[in-house]
């Protein structure tokens, strides 16, 4: 085991896409939360007055800790113990979780195993979101490979079970699991009569209604190698934005940047993108296109995403250079 503490840094950028035109607010119209949750930071803010907004932002948060507490890869969760049963046969769960990870599978076929929700084996080897970060051994990456494989995991809506075939197998849905989170998030606000709101976990953000009356949210999208820079800007309202950037968790070894998208097929970090950004009407599909596009690099990215109704996509390649899907030219403006 070759742990990257004592030989290199740790760089985590929490604020994968940077909220504009949301910090002051002189009417005192805006009720901004911030809580980490989720594994990073979620800010919660709310069109409305003082009491109403509050128990809004609570709702929210509290329906964003469900969801999390039902999918989480690393604590006690309906998804650790589907894991730690894999091997054993038909295993039943929760019909919400079992739904999520029929999304999964979905997107797993649509996108030809680029977004693989069998990754956990690899997701415990390099150990990015789990605590201190890794470099695997090959043989170790190796032995990872052979338990994972999406076609492999045998899903029965009718009965409400799933089996997971062989011993070591694992799901971990940190690739759609915040996108469902939002999606719940929009139904919570929806039924309290919530006229405007944005939710911003860790970057993955739901836009809803307008900041004011006639003024969308902005949404700047960050610099890969520049925290503080921006470059584009997303003027949108009832949408969910969505980026995955080789800069949120990686570390450097020998030179080499390995961050935490891996590519399912070679089980190592992913190459030939540094960001991309998804624009779509529901969190699932930004989340799981957004992770998805990594192995598939620009050309085909850019193909995937134009075969996706009503997502648009900005990628950003590993030379710094923006490329655009034709629906994101009207929605992504280059910052100045």
């Amino acid at each position: 085991m070759r742990s990257v503490a004592g030989w290199c840094n740790l760089l985590i950028a929490v604020g994968t896409l940077l909220v504009s035109a949301c910090g002051q607010n002189p009417d005192g119209n805006l009720r901004k939360t911030t809580r980490f949750m989720m594994g990073t930071v979620v800010e919660v803010i709310v069109v409305g007055p003082g009491d109403a907004a509050r128990k809004i932002t609570e709702e929210v948060f509290d329906e964003l800790k469900r969801v999390e507490d039902l999918t989480s890869f690393h604590k006690e969760s309906p998804l650790t113990r589907l894991n730690e049963a894999a091997g054993t046969g038909p295993v039943r769960t929760d019909p919400e979780l079992l739904w999520i990870i029929s999304e999964g599978l979905r997107f797993a076929a649509q996108s030809r195993g680029a977004f693989d929700p069998t990754v956990g084996p690899l997701t415990r080897q390099w150990n990015f979101s789990g605590g201190e970060p890794r470099l695997p051994e090959e043989s170790e990456i190796a032995a990872a490979l052979k338990t994972t494989g999406w076609k492999k995991v045998n899903l029965d809506s009718e009965t409400g079970t799933i089996i997971l075939p062989e011993p070591g197998m694992a799901l971990d849905l940190g690739g759609i699991a915040k996108g469902y989170a939002l999606d719940r998030a929009r139904e919570v606000l929806k039924r309290s009569g919530a006229v405007g709101a944005l939710v911003n976990a860790g970057g993955d953000i739901l836009a809803l209604g307008e900041k004011e009356p006639g003024k969308p949210w902005r949404i700047g999208v960050q610099e890969p190698r520049n925290p503080r820079g921006m470059v584009a800007v997303a003027s949108i309202k009832d949408k969910i934005i969505v980026t995955s950037g080789d800069y949120e968790r990686f570390f450097i070894h020998n030179g080499r940047r390995y961050h935490h998208v891996l590519d399912p097929k070679t089980g190592y970090p992913t190459e030939g993108l540094q960001s991309a950004t998804i624009v779509a009407s529901d969190g699932v599909t930004a989340d799981a296109t957004a992770t998805a596009v990594f192995p598939l690099g620009v050309e085909e990215g850019l193909k995937y995403i134009e075969s996706i109704p009503g997502a648009a996509g900005l990628l950003i390649g590993s030379d710094g250079r923006m490329h655009f899907s034709s629906a994101a030219r009207s929605l992504l403006k280059p910052a100045k």
